[in-house]
């Protein structure tokens, strides 16, 4: 079992590629950056890291004795939670796209709220768009129950809500993944606001009081539960992780981050498109006749919204 490896890959510009396999169970998105973080610290010639590493797993301890006080759909055992429905529309043919959501298109997609979600975050836009979208081009049966997973870092808290506070160094995995459910119907008919409203939801459960009880039914299933995977979409955050910020000493990096989604979860980063304009590119993957689908919906959206907005806004997103 490989636990950790490293490549470097020099081009013939004078750039890098660093690419990098990681055993997951070592650490989570924000530990492996703070490992990078400390190599490019000794590469520049400092004698150790400015952050000590921390270990400290006894700190995601259940509590004695483990309870469950809370709901956990994205551990929901339905009959379908161990194999992806998706993969049997065409395992053979799955096909990575990536899909760029800069400032106009953003811009775009709020306008198609009520005033009083507009204040909504980018991420939650997003998810909501690309969720929606990907439900409508999988052409699911009115009633099929689907699900949106949301990673969330435990470290810090959600809109005012306090996290686990864990110490400056710990590197190990500190994440949950609290899930909402709608029929797909709903997702589909319903305007953008009814998924933004979803994603909400999913984010407003992230608290101490949620995730200890994560921790507790760990334990009392005697085993880490595998999260459902009966039309389930996960999604997961990288854009403030920190990667583009890692120095080894050779210049600004230009993306860091998974580069690919697999059939179940995008992960976002955050990019810089040719024109120099800043925003969050989502990998997507999907069998090729669904991402044919899938592509028409964003622009389907921001049409509706350039015809709210009397022409105003952007027509189409940049893929």
């Amino acid at each position: 079992m490989v636990f950790l490896g490293m490549q470097v890959t020099r081009l013939t510009c004078g750039g890098f590629i660093l690419a990098i396999r990681l055993n997951h169970t070592m650490a989570d998105a924000f530990g492996l950056v703070q490992f990078l973080t400390a190599i490019g610290e000794i590469a520049r010639g400092a004698c150790a890291p400015s952050v000590p590493p921390l270990w400290e797993r006894k700190l995601l301890a259940a509590r004695s004795p483990p309870r469950i006080t809370c709901t956990h759909h994205e551990y929901e055992e339905t009959g379908d939670e161990k194999c992806a429905p998706i993969l049997t529309m065409g395992q053979d043919n799955m096909v990575q796209r990536s899909f760029f959501f800069g400032p106009k298109e953003v811009r775009a997609l709020r306008e198609l709220l009520p005033p009083d979600l507009r204040v909504c975050s980018t991420f939650e836009l997003i998810t909501a768009c690309v969720w929606k979208c990907r439900t409508l081009a999988l052409e699911l049966h009115p009633d099929e129950v689907i699900r949106l997973t949301c990673m969330n870092n435990v470290r810090v808290g959600v809109r005012g809500k306090d996290g686990l506070q864990m110490p400056l160094g710990y590197y190990g995995n500190a994440f949950v993944f609290p899930a909402v459910l709608s029929k797909a119907e709903m997702l589909c008919k319903n305007p953008l606001g009814y998924a933004v409203e979803l994603v909400r939801e999913a984010k407003a459960q992230m608290s101490e009081e949620y995730t200890r009880p994560v921790m507790d039914f760990m334990v009392l299933m005697g085993r880490r539960p595998m999260y459902n995977m009966g039309w389930n979409y996960i999604v997961s955050d990288n854009s403030r992780v920190g990667y583009e910020k890692v120095d080894f000493g050779w210049g600004k990096a230009l993306l860091g981050g998974l580069t690919v989604a697999s059939h179940l979860v995008s992960f976002y980063l955050r990019f810089t498109n040719n024109k120099g304009e800043g925003g969050t590119v989502v990998p997507i993957c999907l069998p090729l006749p669904i991402m044919e689908r899938f592509q028409q919906e964003p622009e389907r959206m921001t049409r509706e919204s350039a015809k709210q907005s009397n022409g105003k806004m952007l027509h189409d997103l940049q893929i």
